[in-house]
């Protein structure tokens, strides 16, 4: 198989865990559903057709730099009026709720300085088209990790031959926890662990959700891992598979 790799970096990153609200916490890394859609402003694919044009494709993800997570206030402005219905006006006594307060404050936790390493397996005319765009440094849309306020840059790896392996002492990406069969700890890794939505179909519905492990020192981890796939540059990944098609059937935590 061919696998393409190219590097996402920017200031701040923020990808917002599903199961909070008033206090918004970060994923680590952009689950798969977010790199698709990050391949999609790529590639121009609209909000309503990105994920049905990356059906199938699969996506792994690496971090290249050191975890690091800081928390910052927001000020929120309220875009209702104080009838609770949609208001898009600038005139004072007209915005705000029903106590006519104008905007809130929350915090907000972030990804500081974040370099990620994105692999995607998909056939040969969808690889070749991103890859065209990930050369010149172009993109249909404004590349973004997380919110349309932190702006990402891009940088193209290379596309390598993949070979699908039983057994690993290593690997170099986030990895579910099903494929793995042991740590290594006799060597000191900072492993963290989350779960994360790994598939959704086009109707935005989490199709599977996946409990999955890395380093937080952005590196490799180290133990007995199966069926991964060894990249020609020497790299072993995980990649997560998307689905071809929906039925609710499918839907499963």
């Amino acid at each position: 198989m061919k696998v393409l790799s190219f590097s996402l970096f920017g200031d701040f990153a923020h990808f917002r865990k599903f199961y909070t609200t008033s206090s918004p916490l970060s994923f680590p890394f952009p689950p798969p559903p977010t790199i698709r859609g990050i391949i999609g402003a790529i590639m121009g694919f609209s909000k309503e057709e990105y994920l049905d044009k990356t059906k199938g494709i699969s996506v792994g993800v690496s971090l290249k730099a050191p975890l690091k997570k800081v928390r910052m206030g927001l000020n929120l402005i309220f875009t209702k009026g104080s009838s609770g219905k949609f208001d898009p006006t600038l005139v004072p006594w007209r915005k705000g709720d029903v106590n006519k307060t104008l905007r809130t404050q929350i915090k907000a936790e972030f990804i500081k300085d974040p370099i990620y390493r994105i692999y995607l397996s998909a056939d040969e005319d969808f690889i070749e088209e991103l890859a065209e765009l990930l050369k010149e440094h172009r993109s249909y849309y404004t590349v973004s990790l997380g919110l349309s306020e932190l702006i990402a840059d891009f940088s193209f790896e290379g596309i390598y031959e993949g070979n699908k392996i039983n057994i690993s002492a290593r690997v170099d990406s986030v990895v579910s926890t099903k494929f793995v069969q042991e740590i290594d700890l006799e060597r000191p890794q900072r492993i963290g662990k989350e779960r994360i939505p790994a598939d959704m179909c086009t109707d935005r519905k989490v199709l599977r959700y996946e409990d999955v492990i890395f380093n937080m020192e952005g590196g490799s981890l180290f133990g007995k891992f199966k069926d991964l796939v060894e990249l020609e540059n020497g790299e072993v990944v995980y990649l997560c598979k998307q689905s071809q098609n929906y039925t609710p059937t499918q839907v499963s935590s």
